[in-house]
C-alpha cells in the first residue's frame, strides 16, 4: 500500500508598504513638467501627468491612493492615504491645508487640484524635470519592470554569476534583461532600456560592480 505525505508549503509573505515603495522608486523617479503658470512664467506637472505617470507602477505594486478634501479640527486640507491593497492597516496618511481667499467652488477646485498634485510629488520623492521637447517620452506611462521581482532576480543571478568567476555571463544576463521584456520582446522605448540598466547596475552593489568593471576593462 502506497501512502502520500501532504506537503504545507508556508504561506507566501505579502509586501510590505515600506518595500513596495522601495519597488516604486525603482521604476518611477520623477514627472515631466507638462503645463505653464503664465502668471510667474514657470512650468510645472499637472496633477493629470502626476497620474498618468505613477498608477501604472501603483497598480502593479498593489499600492492604494485615496485623495479627498475634509475639515479636521475646524481647518480644511486635503487628506491623502496610501497603503497596500490587502493590508489597510499600514498606512502613510498626510493632510496639507487648502488655503481659500475666500468661499468660491471654482478656487476651492483649483486648491483641491494643487494640493493633490503636490501631496503625490511629494509622498512619492518624484522630481520634477523640465520639458525640452523629448522630456515627455523620457518618462513613460508604463512601468520599468513587467512585476515587482523581476529586477531583484535578475540582480541574484547576476550575482552569482560573479561569484562563480561567471563574468561574461552575468554582463550578457544584465543587458539581455535591460533590452528585452520578460517575453522576449525587444523594448523599443530607448528611455526605459536606459532605467532599466542604471536601476540593474545600481542594484549590483559596489563590490559586484567593482569586479564586473576590471574584467570589462581586461577585455578591451
Amino acid at each position: 500500500m502506497t501512502t502520500s505525505k501532504t506537503i504545507n508549503f508556508p504561506p507566501k509573505k505579502e509586501k510590505t508598504l515600506s518595500q513596495a515603495m522601495l519597488d516604486f522608486r525603482v521604476n518611477v523617479d520623477s514627472v515631466t513638467k507638462d503645463s505653464t503658470n503664465p502668471y510667474f512664467n514657470s512650468g510645472y506637472t499637472s496633477y493629470n501627468a502626476v497620474r498618468e505617470t505613477i498608477n501604472p507602477t501603483l497598480d502593479m505594486l498593489g499600492i492604494v491612493v485615496i485623495q479627498a478634501p475634509m475639515i479636521l479640527d475646524g481647518i480644511d486640507v486635503l487628506n491623502t492615504r496610501i497603503y497596500m491593497a490587502h493590508n489597510t492597516s499600514e498606512m502613510i496618511v498626510s493632510n496639507i491645508r487648502l488655503l481659500l481667499p475666500k468661499n468660491d467652488m471654482q478656487q476651492l477646485g483649483g486648491a483641491i487640484t494643487y494640493a493633490k498634485r503636490y501631496a503625490l510629488i511629494s509622498l512619492f520623492g518624484l522630481a520634477e524635470d523640465d520639458d525640452d521637447g523629448n522630456k515627455a517620452s523620457e518618462h513613460p506611462s508604463i512601468p520599468t519592470w513587467e512585476n515587482a521581482n523581476q529586477r531583484k532576480d535578475v540582480i541574484v543571478d547576476a550575482r552569482l554569476h560573479v561569484d562563480q568567476d561567471e563574468m561574461q555571463e552575468a554582463l550578457d544576463l544584465l543587458e539581455k534583461t535591460k533590452l528585452h521584456w520578460i517575453n522576449g520582446d525587444k523594448i523599443k522605448d530607448n528611455a526605459i532600456v536606459s532605467k532599466r540598466g542604471d536601476s540593474l547596475w545600481a542594484g549590483l552593489g559596489k563590490e559586484y560592480k567593482t569586479k564586473l568593471s576590471l574584467f570589462r576593462r581586461e577585455q578591451k
